[in-house]
């Protein structure tokens, strides 16, 4: 039976936090439109305050590229930690479609890191650490499971995911593997309890390994699959995985009361044990849960009419899809080829690519027909 990885706890948090940083740095330019640039796809302020024209964007990005790279090399770690999530936080400010499941995930681990002074003298506080951010890594799982509970990620979405091996297999097998879709939200719950105990995180870690090989080899970069920073994330899941449970990471004196003792135990265990929970309920956005692949069932029905299209410039007409006398507008194909992102299913969201089509539209009483489904 092998050992895994026999690293000391100062060593995997810092290998840990060098992860984050790579991963976010890399996948914020697999989907630079999304940050700084041009764009035609409409851009959804939370706040409505111009501090700065999205045209210039890129300065804010830039700045935030900077304080990751500076955070690698230089002392002060904590400090440039704390300002790249500052103007992370402003991005998601002046966009909402940037809070993808990626950036929420890397960035909730990476915040940690603020009250992480990095002292090797101070076992019981490097331990309390590890242990919160596992607690973190570890409800990722469990809600993304929770929020695979429905109907429409078995029926739809599960198909959608394990398309690409269809020509691969027969169809009475294809057939099969779509009614097994029912087990995955259950296998990410285990895997999210799993992780935390220690007589099965084994077993756990094992499923989660072989979990991310398998989305690696669905989500392969290609014309169907445009969000190249969901499939690296694949890949920093098992980095993750291996630094924070393989091999003995169990401490050996060490209380649990101890954790307790620690302040940054309370806010992690209500943003990200407690309130996540109140998702179905819609008191909790599914954004702030990393819910990546399920939960969140709204989508946006919107079709425009003839003398509407002919306003639009031709790259958006690719994203037109004729219905009878109107046409369909696809936004998530159009999100996924122009920012190489998932169109984040918020009613926000759904309200600025309404009005950017109002906006070109004389009359807002005609041409627009839209409905928001759950």
């Amino acid at each position: 039976m092998t050992e895994g990885l026999q690293l000391s706890l100062p060593k995997r948090i810092n290998l840990i936090r060098i992860t984050l940083v790579l991963s976010l740095l890399i996948s914020v330019l697999l989907s630079l439109n999304l940050w700084c640039g041009d764009r035609s796809f409409p851009v959804t302020p939370i706040l409505q305050v111009n501090w700065l024209n999205s045209s210039y964007d890129f300065i804010w990005i830039v700045l935030v590229i900077l304080f990751w790279i500076t955070s690698l090399f230089l002392r002060f770690q904590r400090v440039f930690i704390f300002l790249a999530c500052l103007f992370c936080f402003f991005l998601i400010l002046f966009d909402l479609n940037r809070l993808q499941p990626w950036f929420f995930m890397y960035n909730s681990l990476l915040v940690m890191f603020i009250f992480y002074n990095g002292r090797v003298d101070e076992p019981n506080k490097n331990t309390s650490f590890f242990i919160i951010i596992q607690l973190i890594f570890a409800s990722f799982y469990f809600f993304n499971g929770i929020s695979c509970l429905n109907d429409q990620f078995v029926k739809e979405s599960f198909e959608v995911i394990i398309s690409p091996i269809q020509t691969l297999v027969s169809e009475r097998h294809f057939i099969f593997l779509k009614k097994i879709g029912f087990l995955v939200p259950y296998l990410l719950m285990f895997i999210g309890l799993g992780l935390m105990i220690s007589s099965i995180r084994y077993l756990a870690f094992s499923f989660a390994f072989l979990l991310h090989l398998i989305l690696l080899v669905l989500f392969f970069p290609s014309a169907n699959h445009l969000n190249y920073s969901l499939w690296l994330s694949n890949l920093t899941f098992i980095f993750l995985l291996f630094f924070m449970f393989s091999g003995n990471i169990n401490p050996p004196i060490y209380s649990l009361i101890l954790l307790f003792n620690r302040i940054l135990f309370y806010p992690v265990l209500v943003f990200f044990i407690v309130l996540p929970f109140f998702n179905s309920t819609n008191k909790w956005p599914d954004f702030l849960s990393s819910n990546s692949k399920g939960g969140n069932n709204k989508h946006l029905e919107l079709k425009i009419n003839k003398d509407i299209k002919q306003q639009l410039f031709s790259y958006e007409r690719f994203f037109l899809v004729p219905t009878d006398s109107l046409f369909f507008v696809d936004y998530q194909n159009w999100c996924l080829h122009e920012l190489n992102s998932d169109c984040i299913p918020s009613e926000r969201v759904f309200n600025s690519i309404l009005n950017y089509f109002n906006s070109i539209n004389e009359n807002k009483k005609k041409g627009v027909v839209s409905k928001i489904t759950k």
